[in-house]
């Protein structure tokens, strides 16, 4: 069945904040990812990894911009993508990757 990439990258994106104050807390971002992984079922492999890509994104958003906070705006939908994919390159994801270019 195929993916709904865009209502992935959506909902997603739905579960981090708006504003995250990393001048106010460093490890912000982590322990948004955390609280977010923990809220969702491990056999949730579609959630679990979008969730991983998305946070992977707004670290390298962080990190590019040097900025001490970060708005969830900064992942754009082809940032989520590129990390998913990224992701999904590994070999034991081959049926997924099927699945995700479907």
């Amino acid at each position: 069945m195929p993916v709904d990439k865009s209502s992935l990258f959506e909902s997603t994106k739905a579960l981090w904040p708006t504003k995250m104050d990393l001048s106010r807390d460093p490890d912000a971002l982590n322990k948004i990812y955390r609280a977010n992984e923990a809220a969702h079922s491990v056999g949730d492999h579609w959630r679990q990894l979008a969730i991983w890509a998305f946070h992977q994104a707004l670290n390298v958003a962080a990190a590019e911009n040097g900025a001490s906070v970060i708005f969830v705006d900064a992942v754009d939908a082809t940032a989520f993508d590129r990390w998913m994919r990224s992701n999904l390159a590994h070999e034991c994801w081959a049926d997924e990757l099927a699945e995700y270019d479907s």
